[in-house]
C-alpha cells in the first residue's frame, strides 16, 4: 500500500500510480481573515512578492472545481453530501472515479509542461503539481515537487505553507505503517476498542494554580475541577438568562454536516437572533440540531463578558497580554448553546492551544485521546494545519480503522457546575447529553508556548496577524525569561 508513496525522498519526480484519493481538498475561493474560534483556519493567504512572480497556474483545486462546473457535476451530483460548503463539496468531487481521471491527466500535463520550463515558472509549475498528487493522496510525491520548488524559490510563503501541510500528513502516514506493523501488518481479527479511563476528579478548594501547573498543565493531563464554576458568575447562568440578557443579538449558529472536510465537522447554518435560536431549543423544532459554538463574548456581549471571573488557573493565559486588537486577546471566553444530542466531529484544538470549559447547565460527554495518539486517529490535513478526521470514535469501526484499537481514550460526563481541562494537542469529541449551556476560552500558558510559537509560525504564512502575534511572544520571551523557559 505505501509502494507508491513509499519512495519518499528521490531527486527526481516518480512515475506516477493511479488510485483513488482517501483525503481531502481544499477550497477553491479566498478565505477571509480570522475572527474566532475554528474560523481562524480560514485566513487569508499572505503572498510574498516571490509568489506572485512565480507562473499562476491553477492547482489542483481550482482545476478541479472549473471542471467540475463544466462538466463533471452531471456525472457525479448524486454522491454530493446535503453541503454548499466548497471545501466539503471538492473533497467529496475529488473522490470520484470520472474526478480521478481528470487529475490523472492534468498531473501528466503538468509533468510534461516541466520539460519546457525554469525559473519562476518552474517553481509555480511544480508547486501547482504538488497539489494534485496531494489530492491524489500521494504525498511522497507531492513532498518531491514541493523540494525541488523551494529548492527554486525558497521564499514563496505558499510553497512553504503547503510544504508544511503536506509533512504533517506524511508524518501521519509514516506512524500508521510503523503501527500497522506492530500490529501484525493489517491484521484486524480480534480487535476491540480500549476501554477508556476516566478523567480525575478534583476540588478546586484545594488544588491551588501552582498545582493546577504541575500536575496537569505541565503534563498534558485533561482533569475536572469541581467546586469552580459556582464562583465565575454573581448568580448561576442559564439558557432563560441569556434569553434575557443577549437575545436580541445575532450570532452564526452551526450544524454537524458527516463527511465534512471543515473543522469538527462543523459548518456555519445561517445568522439568527439569540432569543429564536434559544425558542427552537426549547419547542423542541430545532430539527437542524444548531449549535451556537464558540461565539466570542468580549467581541459580542462585552457586558455579559464582565460578569464572568476567569478562574485563577488561567491567570497565566499569555493571550491576554497581548496589546489591544491582538489576534485572539478578545476571542475568548466564548459562549456554547447546543441542543440535546448533537454531536460534532473529532477535532484538536486550533494554533496549538490549551482549553478549558466551564458547564453551567446540561451534561456533555467528552472523549479524549493523548496527543501522541493523533496519528492512530487516521488524520486528513486539507485547507488547514489542523486536522480532520473520518473515524467515527463513539462507534468505532475496526475493520475500516484498526489502528484505533491501539489509542489511549479518557473520558468524562460533564456535569452542570464542573470545569474541564483540556491540554493542547489531544484529539476529542464532544456529545451534548442534555441542553447544554457552556463558557470556554483556549489559552496559551508556559506548559504550550512553544508548542503554540510553532503553530503560530506555520499560520503566519497565511496570516500577517499570526506572525504579529508570534513576535508579540518573542517579546514576552525577552521580558519574561526567568518564567518563560
Amino acid at each position: 500500500q505505501r509502494q507508491n508513496i513509499g519512495t519518499i525522498r528521490k531527486a527526481s519526480l516518480p512515475v506516477v500510480k493511479t488510485r483513488k484519493a482517501s483525503l481531502p481538498v481544499v477550497t477553491v475561493r479566498k478565505s477571509s481573515p480570522p475572527d474566532v474560534g475554528p474560523d481562524v483556519k480560514r485566513a487569508k493567504l499572505c503572498d510574498s512578492d516571490d509568489d506572485s512572480r512565480e507562473e499562476e497556474v491553477p492547482t489542483a483545486q481550482v482545476a478541479l472545481a472549473r471542471w467540475w462546473r463544466r462538466q463533471g457535476r452531471n456525472i457525479v451530483v448524486d454522491s454530493l453530501p446535503n453541503s454548499s460548503n466548497p471545501n466539503t463539496r471538492l473533497l467529496h468531487v475529488a473522490k470520484t472515479e470520472s474526478a480521478q481521471t481528470f487529475l490523472e491527466s492534468e498531473t501528466l500535463r503538468l509533468r510534461q509542461k516541466l520539460n519546457s520550463s525554469d525559473g519562476l515558472k518552474k517553481a509555480g509549475l511544480l508547486s501547482a503539481l504538488a497539489t494534485f498528487y496531494d489530492v491524489r493522496g500521494q504525498y511522497s510525491h507531492a513532498e518531491t515537487c514541493l523540494r525541488q520548488s523551494l529548492s527554486i524559490n525558497p521564499a514563496s510563503k505558499h510553497t512553504q505553507w503547503l510544504s508544511a501541510k503536506v509533512k504533517k500528513q506524511l508524518d501521519a502516514v509514516d506512524m500508521q505503517m510503523l503501527a500497522m506493523k506492530s500490529q501484525g501488518d493489517g491484521k484486524k481479527e480480534g480487535l476491540s476498542f480500549p476501554n477508556p479511563t476516566p478523567v480525575e476528579r478534583v476540588s478546586g478548594k484545594s488544588l491551588s494554580a501552582a498545582e493546577f501547573f504541575e500536575r496537569y498543565s505541565s503534563t498534558s493531563t485533561p482533569v475536572v475541577l469541581t467546586d469552580v464554576v459556582k464562583d465565575m458568575t454573581p448568580s448561576p447562568w442559564t439558557i432563560e438568562y441569556l434569553r434575557t440578557a443577549i437575545g436580541d443579538k445575532h450570532a452564526p449558529v452551526k450544524r454537524v454536516v458527516p463527511g465534512s472536510a471543515e473543522w469538527a465537522q462543523l459548518e456555519t447554518a445561517r445568522t439568527m437572533r439569540v432569543s429564536d435560536f434559544i425558542n427552537s431549543l426549547e419547542e423542541d423544532i430545532n430539527t437542524e440540531q444548531l449549535y451556537l459554538f464558540d461565539w466570542s463574548l468580549p467581541i459580542h456581549c462585552p457586558k455579559l463578558s464582565k460578569e464572568l471571573a476567569i478562574p485563577k488557573y488561567f491567570d497565566g493565559d499569555l493571550l491576554k497580554k497581548t496589546p489591544e486588537g491582538s489576534l485572539y486577546r478578545d476571542s475568548w471566553p466564548s459562549l456554547f448553546v447546543a441542543p440535546k444530542g448533537l454531536s460534532g466531529g473529532l477535532h484538536v484544538d486550533a494554533f496549538g492551544s490549551n482549553f478549558w470549559m466551564a458547564l453551567f447547565q446540561g451534561r456533555k460527554r467528552w472523549l479524549f485521546f493523548q496527543k501522541e495518539d493523533l496519528p492512530l486517529l487516521y488524520p486528513r490535513y486539507s485547507h488547514s494545519m489542523d486536522p480532520t478526521f473520518d473515524a467515527d470514535v463513539f462507534r468505532p469501526d475496526l475493520e475500516k480503522y484498526p489502528l484505533l484499537s491501539l489509542t489511549h481514550p479518557r473520558e468524562c460526563v460533564l456535569q452542570p457546575g464542573e470545569l474541564l481541562f483540556v491540554p493542547a494537542g489531544c484529539p476529542h469529541r464532544v456529545e451534548n447529553l442534555d441542553r447544554s449551556l457552556a463558557v470556554s476560552g483556549n489559552f496559551v500558558d508556559e506548559s504550550n508556548f512553544e508548542v503554540a510559537k510553532e503553530e503560530l509560525r506555520l499560520n503566519a504564512l497565511k496570516d500577517p496577524r499570526s506572525l504579529d502575534l508570534l513576535q508579540q511572544f518573542g517579546d514576552m520571551f525577552i521580558d519574561k525569561r526567568t518564567t518563560i523557559k
